[in-house]
C-alpha cells in the first residue's frame, strides 16, 4: 500500500514483461469503465497511471472493494 498523500495509482510487474495499474489504497488492479489495467508493458502502464494521478481518475467501484 503507500504512504497516506501518495499516489492513488502505482504499477506492479503482472508477468514476465507487462504491468498492471493497482489502487494503493485497496491493492487491486484498476478498472475504468469496466476495463481492466494489466498485461500492459511497463512504459503504458508507467505512463497510464501518471496520468491517472494528475486529473484524479476514480476507479470502478469494483476496484474499491
Amino acid at each position: 500500500m503507500t504512504v497516506k498523500g501518495g499516489p492513488r495509482f502505482d504499477i506492479r510487474k503482472d508477468g514476465r514483461a507487462t504491468w498492471e495499474i493497482f489502487d494503493t489504497t485497496t491493492g487491486r488492479t484498476v478498472f475504468i469503465g469496466g476495463k481492466p489495467y494489466f498485461d500492459l508493458p511497463q512504459d503504458s502502464a508507467d505512463t497510464l497511471a501518471d496520468f491517472m494521478n494528475s486529473v484524479g481518475m476514480v476507479p470502478d467501484r469494483d476496484t474499491l472493494h
